[in-house]
């Protein structure tokens, strides 16, 4: 009785085990799969591992954001506008990128490769602002990586807002004049 008690409890300890590994494994995997740390991403769940294009380029924003994130001299300068900007363009080309992988296989190709510039130059901004500021001991120096990393960011948010005025049109929702807000286009 008391051997089969013993069993019993065994049993249970290791399938309660077993579960809550199986949870934070899970909690793991999705969290390996945001770009930015708390916040969801749209692409598909398949993405954390393959190999596909789009795929690769997904994880590498999730690195740079993480790269940034992680850099204390960020926060001690106080430089969290830029990180937040990361963000936001990090968060902006995931989109996209998503939205290029759901395309029609003859489309999809160039609609991902044209995103591989963005993703570039997103990673160019995020090691100009980290290796900015880690190695300058001057203002004038930290201030030169922050001009940097700014115009570089600044660059990316240009060339979304081109890339989505051209989806506007190809949709056939071009605006009477370009300058207006989005939400008054005519046909």
């Amino acid at each position: 009785m008391l051997i089969s008690m013993l069993l019993f409890t065994s049993v249970g300890a290791i399938a309660a085990l077993a579960v809550a590994l199986t949870v934070r494994s899970k909690r793991d995997f999705d969290h390996a799969n945001e770009v930015v740390p708390g916040v969801r991403s749209p692409a598909p769940a398949s993405w954390a591992g393959a190999h596909s294009p789009e795929a690769k380029m997904h994880r590498r924003l999730g690195t740079a954001v993480r790269s940034a994130l992680n850099n204390p001299r960020l926060v001690e300068l106080g430089l969290s506008d830029q990180t937040k900007k990361i963000e936001s363009e990090a968060l902006a080309i995931d989109e996209r990128l998503v939205a290029a992988a759901g395309l029609p296989a003859g489309r999809r190709e160039d609609a991902v490769n044209a995103l591989a510039p963005h993703v570039a130059a997103l990673e160019d901004a995020v090691t100009t602002l980290v290796t900015g500021t880690t190695i300058s001991q001057s203002k004038a120096l930290l201030e030169r990586a922050t001009s940097e990393a700014d115009i570089k960011l600044q660059a990316l948010t240009a060339a979304r807002a081109e890339v989505e005025q051209l989806d506007l049109r190809a949709t056939r929702k071009i605006t009477a004049n370009p300058d207006e807000e989005p939400g008054t286009a005519t046909r």
